[in-house]
Formats: C-alpha cells, structure tokens, sequence
C-alpha cells in the first residue's frame, strides 16, 4: 500500500475556476493566526489591515477537492477596509445562519443571541451550501496577471432555493494562541 494516497486526489487536472453560479459544499478551515480576535487573525502582506486567512474545500460533486483560498478583513485603516469589514461580517453571518438553519430574517430575542454569542473559532469546520463566481485576476507588480479564481458569491441559507442544512463534522476541541500564550480549547459555537 502507497502513502501517496492518488485515491482521494482530485479527479480533474483542470487549474480552470469552477464555473460561475455552480452550488457547491465548502468545508471551511481558518489557517493559524497571531493576533486580535481570538488570537486567529493574521497581519496583511501590507501591514495595512488584518483578517482571517480562510482555506474553503469543495466537499462532494465533480469538484470535489478543489480549494478557494480568502483573507477576509476584519479590521484596517481605510474606508475601504471599512466595506471589505462589513462584507466579512456579512459573509460569516449568512454561514452562521446557514450551519444552524436559522431563517435570516428571524430577529428573535434568542435568535440574535445566537449571532452575537458567535466566535470566529466555531467557524472551523462549518460545512455550507455556496454559490461561486469567477474573480478576475489582478495585475501583478510585474505587468502581467495573476490567474483568475472562484470566490464565494453568495452563502445558501434558509428561504433560499437549493437549501438545505447540511450535517456539521462531529464536535470537537479547536486549538488556536491568543497573542502567543499558550493553546486555547475553544468549543466550537455550533457544538452548543
């Protein structure tokens, strides 16, 4: 038996983006940080802004195995950094809502606890239904262009066509350092 594992590696060879409006499952993984929230986000290439350094995985399918790659700001010193704050926000909200099934227009006492008791550590692992789009490539500092990528479009959620709540991977302890002290056991919020 061979440790290369070629029995779980993607079945396309394609670098192409998945295309535009296809609904995939995404398992989202946060990568390691080193500062602010819950010690789990890291500093820009910039130094500019921070946020968190995601790591998405198409979970079934024909595209299962493909990764979406995303730091998601979470604070920084522009305006624009403000609106990229609020689409983070926006983003982590709709996948709240979609991993527990919560209607997003339901505004109960118990419901908006619910969000606000939120922690960006219960996110690890959240399995969601998603709707990608294909984002252009920016230039790169040399002229040319960086290769063009799947990004999520929107996150299905209660009420939306397709929806359905998918089953979250089996509780279990995430470790992450606050400010370097040591490891933290956090519980993740969906467990609860």
């Amino acid at each position: 038996m061979s440790d290369l594992g070629l029995d779980t590696a993607n079945r396309s060879q394609s670098f192409e983006p998945i295309p535009a409006g296809t609904v995939v499952e995404l398992v989202m993984q946060l990568k390691p940080g080193n500062m602010g929230i819950e010690g789990l986000c890291a500093q820009s290439s910039k130094g500019d802004c921070a946020g968190i350094n995601v790591e998405y995985t198409v979970q079934n399918g024909e595209h299962e195995g493909r990764k979406l790659h995303a730091f998601h700001i979470l604070t920084g010193t522009t305006v624009g950094h403000g609106k990229a704050r609020d689409y983070t926000l926006a983003l982590l909200r709709a996948i709240l809502e979609a991993i527990n099934g919560i209607d997003p227009k339901d505004d109960s006492p118990a419901t908006v606890a619910r969000r606000a008791s939120a922690t960006l550590s219960g996110f690890n692992g959240a399995t969601f239904l998603a709707e990608l789009r294909i984002e252009r490539g920016g230039l790169k500092p040399d002229g040319s262009a960086w290769p063009d990528k799947n990004v999520i479009s929107r996150v299905l959620r209660t009420g939306d066509a397709g929806y359905r709540k998918l089953e979250q991977p089996a509780p279990s302890a995430t470790l992450h350092r606050l400010n370097g002290a040591p490891a933290v056991v956090v519980k993740p919020n969906w467990a609860s």
